[in-house]
């Protein structure tokens, strides 16, 4: 547990650096992810002990494999952003963050986990979703310099 929330205070200091530091240029995806994906990979390896540990109980192997189920399904989503060497895009981190860490949510919602357990989880979700709340940003930014006039003098200049 002690590890856990060093992680989270980590991942926060980060987001706040990066933030911070960001006051004339929202931050790159990449920088977006490095911040995020700590956080989510560690949520995903907590959601599938978690979840072998539920499968092992007959009461709870149903909800297990619903739960494996969505962690497969959404496995492309996450490791398009945060497996190594991914070429992060504000595309992927876009479908990370409307598809992939609800469904994380709702997976720990389903699971009939422990308060304790339950906590875990959500922390590691809240840090890795305050990281995310920047893809807003860099999607406003590229629309922005996709919808503004090229100058005279940047054609001139390649």
């Amino acid at each position: 547990m002690k590890r856990l929330s060093m992680l989270v205070a980590l991942a926060a200091m980060v987001s706040l650096a990066l933030i911070a530091g960001c006051a004339t240029k929202p931050p790159s995806p990449a920088q977006i992810a490095a911040v995020a994906c700590p956080s989510i990979n560690a949520g995903v390896t907590l959601l599938k002990t978690f979840n072998a540990e539920m499968a092992a109980v007959p009461s709870s192997a149903g909800f297990a494999t619903k739960a494996q189920a969505d962690l497969t399904k959404y496995a492309p989503t996450i490791d398009a952003v945060c497996a190594a060497g991914a070429t992060v895009t504000a595309t992927n981190l876009s479908a990370l963050k409307t598809q992939a860490l609800p469904a994380l949510g709702s997976i720990v919602g389903a699971l009939p986990l422990t308060a304790a357990q339950q906590m875990q989880a959500q922390t590691i979700l809240v840090a890795a979703e305050t990281a995310m709340g920047l893809v807003g940003v860099v999607e406003q930014q590229i629309a922005a310099a996709k919808a503004a006039p090229v100058s005279a003098s940047s054609a001139a200049n390649p």
